[in-house]
């Protein structure tokens, strides 16, 4: 006989949810915090560097639709996987640009897709699925994780301040990776598909 949880098991999830949104989502939010060492560095006009955050939320709002729908046919661990993949390995890659289009293909692009593929797009619909009633407070709570995702700032700037922005991106998409690892419980998020 399996032991009943004290709490449903989705509002774990919507846990779960947030922790990955803000960890996902904080990565692009702080872009105003790596934008003034990078300028430093290479000397680039602003409007040039600036581009990589407008082409990051161009390519993010191309692919959401895109993730959505791969959602609805394939299983949602395998995209969050390769989301969390992508963005892992494009914010890892942020370290070693040294060219603007490096930027823009790795933060602009790649990051994007990674974003679309292993955050809300998938998350969405596979909470969905938990909750007959109270839906719409599961779907808000976890939202609430976008919006932290701005306070995820604050630890990018103490750390660009004590390892500098290339070591930064490296130990944030290490660390993003890691907590992701441990703390999102794919198996369980979508190994259900309809609502209890």
């Amino acid at each position: 006989m399996s032991r009943k949880l004290p709490i449903f098991y989705g509002w774990y999830l919507v846990a779960i949810c947030i922790i990955s949104m803000i960890l996902i989502y904080g990565i692009r939010h702080s872009f105003a915090v790596f934008f003034s060492p990078i300028l430093e560095e290479f000397r680039w006009s602003r409007g040039d560097t600036a581009m990589m955050m407008s082409l990051n939320i161009l390519a993010y709002g191309l692919m959401a639709p895109i993730a959505g729908g791969l959602a609805d046919r394939w299983r949602p661990r395998v995209l969050i996987f390769v989301g969390v993949i992508l963005l892992g390995v494009s914010t890892a890659g942020c370290a070693f640009a040294t060219r603007l289009w490096h930027f823009y293909f790795l933060f602009g692009f790649l990051m994007s897709i990674g974003t679309a593929f292993s955050g809300w797009p998938i998350f969405a619909p596979a909470l969905m699925n938990w909750f007959a009633k109270r839906r719409g407070l599961a779907l808000g709570l976890s939202q609430m994780g976008g919006g932290l995702s701005f306070a995820y700032s604050i630890f990018v700037e103490f750390s660009i301040r004590s390892l500098g922005w290339r070591y930064t991106f490296l130990a944030i998409a290490v660390t993003n990776n890691k907590i992701e690892k441990r703390y999102t419980d794919l198996k369980r998020l979508v190994s259900r598909s309809n609502a209890p």
